[in-house]
């Protein structure tokens, strides 16, 4: 990239062209904004005060390096290494899904319908630690476990927990062998969530490059022949590990809302309630044990 000057009027001016050859350009914009708020502490505001600031030639090289990751599509959240997740600061890698606003409105479901409680709560396939560490912040006198199966996404759950100082109990298992996982907890839970994968493969020409290129595939999809197979095994886990009277919140692939619904048989569980996101789509299931 060439500029004129180092002033960083000129630096945001050619950022924002080069970005808006991949984003729309309100995007573009709002992503240079991002970095120089990250990388130089200058809020939108603050930027115009300074707009005839001149940035030293290591200043100009982080944000171009920056700049380079975006425009091969990678995350801003990964560049930036953190995001923002019901109020908490959450840290991000390439191991981990990045939290999206849908899984904030699922937290956001518990917490409703669930205040002042001190039951116990169980994160299945936590990943970075979101779900798990946003209960927890805000229902403290909650027990709350996460597992997941991928030792690098345990490792950085840990690590926002030890940051945010939120005891949580991660344990490494993997919900596909139900008895294992029940044999390495060995412990009921008032509450069971999880956003497990629930994207099919043939649904991935859908999908845009910074999701496709940079998350972790493990998290993402599941094969095609069997989109229910995280929650058939959940379902049966949940038969031993929910107490009587718990609820079950799962995020779910639109697509096959009612034929997840339609895995909770009514001989332990009542009808599952489906309910839509923000967009109006089909996205959580809410199934209480009797």
């Amino acid at each position: 990239m060439v500029y004129a000057t180092n002033r960083l009027a000129e630096i945001k001016k050619v950022l924002v062209e080069k970005l808006s050859g991949i984003y729309p350009l309100k995007e573009a914009e709002n992503l240079v904004n991002m970095l120089i708020l990250h990388y130089f502490g200058l809020s939108r505001a603050m930027q115009q005060v300074q707009i005839e600031r001149k940035l030293s030639v290591p200043e100009v090289q982080v944000i171009q390096g920056a700049a380079k990751r975006l425009l091969n599509s990678e995350p801003i959240q990964y560049v930036l290494g953190s995001t923002e997740f019901y109020g908490l600061r959450i840290e991000v890698g390439q191991g981990a899904l990045i939290p999206r606003p849908e899984t904030e409105e699922l937290v956001g479901k518990i917490i409703g319908d669930n205040p002042d409680t001190d039951f116990e709560i169980l994160d299945i396939g936590t990943g970075s630690g979101c779900i798990a560490l946003a209960l927890k912040n805000v229902l403290p006198c909650c027990g709350v476990t996460a597992i997941d199966v991928s030792a690098g996404a345990l490792s950085l759950a840990r690590k926002n927990a030890k940051k945010l100082n939120l005891d949580i109990d991660f344990r490494q298992c993997n919900i596909l062998n139900t008895e294992a996982c029940w044999l390495t907890l060995c412990k009921s839970f008032h509450i069971i969530v999880s956003n497990p994968p629930y994207v099919l493969q043939k649904e991935k020409k859908e999908m845009a490059d910074n999701v496709l290129k940079y998350e972790p595939h493990l998290a993402l999809f599941v094969e095609d022949a069997g989109p229910l197979l995280f929650y058939r095994k959940i379902m049966d886990f949940a038969r031993k590990a929910l107490k009587s009277g718990g609820k079950l919140y799962l995020e779910i692939n639109a697509n096959y809302a009612a034929e997840t619904a339609s895995l909770f048989e009514k001989d332990t569980f009542n009808s599952p309630e489906i309910l839509a996101d923000l967009y109006g789509k089909s996205r959580f299931l809410v199934v209480r044990k009797h």
